[in-house]
């Protein structure tokens, strides 16, 4: 199969097994023989078709002269992969995009070849004047972003018109690259220089420390060996957490949804590889994943334990450490440009959400000494996942009060001192939100 035909592919899986994009397309990608040219295809058309799907649909309906619903799901993501190279990848030749997608078609639905030429031929003459005829209000600007109706409502009475419009705004977007640097192995000049030899483009950040934003990810694949273990993937948002957490060496650490181990060794940094940091998931394949990383990074102090954060935690465990760090499982909205798949869950479905992070947060309690800190977070955009869990603890809980959070951005919600949430568009973030407690 060549790069175009492997994207079908690749779409069809995400969507009949649900899986998120970024993981179906790495296990595929590493089991072909693809050059490294077309495997940058086949993931450019993957993400680009997911993000723009609303959009790819609606250009392609008014393209055709019946309902594209109609079509075998082949033909439809076929007809979805072409849309976008016209739409959206203006180096693509109008009769490869075309071409290659008749044939694709010929090979298993010879029956529509005829039609999707036709579309496509349609699409292509009319792709300047289309979006003058965008549909008004909600309609209008879910077809402009491919964003669903019912998460611009929902967003809208979450966080106002204008933060709606900016979130909108950069939902599509490329998330920008921030790695942390591995201070176990070096220093940030050391690793600064490495980067700068290499011709790698990049900006140290003046906060949170280690931190380093980096202009294009794939550029840091022509380090050196020895220079890839200083440094590891970690978004600005999740480094910000872990300063905020306050461990220092020779502490007790106790993460209770680890996994895949972020902000686990980036603890273990803070705290120089002193004291102890157990991490927890509740898969067993996980715990074994970030031992592996934990090795590679060179970080000794990290202890993974098998176990479901939700059910009763062991009595032996009660009061046992100095931090705990609860970053639990949410429905995602904050990472939609990252796994642009998220934006298609119904809002409606994560109505079960809060209780299991509260429960999960109740059960991370019963981990903290006294006068311990406990900190909870999520990568979502959904003040009842956020905030709402974060009071409903604390109303539960009068033995843990506010802990103010020190050192990060200021909020752009009328938030108090001890939460915060942060927005992609203000912050240069992902979407996330993190509050902070100490037990009496």
């Amino acid at each position: 199969m060549n790069a175009r035909e492997w994207a079908v592919r690749l779409l069809t899986d995400v969507r009949r097994e649900e899986g998120y994009s970024n993981i179906l397309l790495e296990n595929m990608l590493s089991k072909t023989a693809l050059s490294a040219a077309d495997k940058g295809l086949v993931t450019r058309l993957v993400y680009g078709v997911i993000e723009r799907r609303i959009t790819l649909d609606w250009c392609l309906s008014a393209c055709a002269d019946k309902p594209l619903k109609k079509l075998h799901p082949f033909v439809f993501d076929t007809l979805r992969v072409a849309a976008y190279q016209l739409l959206y990848m203006e180096r693509i030749p109008v009769s490869a995009a075309v071409n290659e997608a008749v044939k694709s078609v010929k090979k298993k639905q010879p029956y529509a070849a005829g039609m999707v030429n036709a579309v496509l031929r349609n699409l292509d003459c009319r792709r300047e004047t289309l979006w003058e005829e965008l549909p008004t209000g909600d309609r209008g600007l879910s077809v402009k972003y491919s964003c669903p109706e019912s998460l611009i409502a929902f967003w809208r009475a979450a966080y106002g018109e204008e933060r709606l419009s900016a979130l909108l705004e950069g939902i599509n977007e490329a998330p920008p690259a921030y790695v942390r640097v591995n201070t176990l192995a070096t220093d940030t000049a050391a690793f600064s220089a490495a980067l700068q030899q290499a011709g790698v483009a990049h900006r140290v950040m003046s906060s949170p420390p280690h931190c380093v934003k980096v202009q294009d990810a794939a550029a840091l694949q022509t380090l050196d060996d020895e220079v890839k273990h200083w440094y590891y993937h970690q978004d600005l948002a999740s480094q910000y957490c872990c300063m905020a957490l306050g461990a220092v060496p020779d502490e007790r650490v106790a993460d209770v949804c680890a996994a895949p181990g972020g902000k686990t060794f980036t603890v273990a940094q803070y705290m120089e590889n002193r004291g102890e940091i157990v991490a927890s998931d509740l898969y067993a394949a996980k715990c074994d994943e970030m031992e592996r990383r934990a090795k590679k990074l060179g970080v000794t102090m990290v202890r993974t334990v098998c176990r479901d954060a939700s059910q009763p935690t062991p009595s032996a465990m009660h009061g046992r450490f100095d931090r705990v760090i609860c970053d639990a499982p949410c429905s995602g909205y904050g990472v939609i440009r990252r796994k642009p798949e998220i934006r298609y869950k119904d809002p409606a479905v994560c109505r079960d959400l809060p209780p299991l992070q509260l429960k999960i947060l109740n059960e991370a309690a019963k981990l903290v000494k006294a006068g311990g800190v406990l900190q909870y977070s999520t990568c979502t955009l959904n003040p009842a996942e956020n905030r709402e869990v974060a009071e409903a603890f604390l109303l539960a809980n009068p033995d843990f009060t506010p802990r103010a959070l020190v050192g990060l951005p200021d909020s752009v919600l009328e938030e108090p001192a001890w939460c915060r949430t942060l927005f992609p568009a203000y912050h240069g973030t992902d979407g996330f939100f993190i509050a902070s407690f100490r037990k009496r």
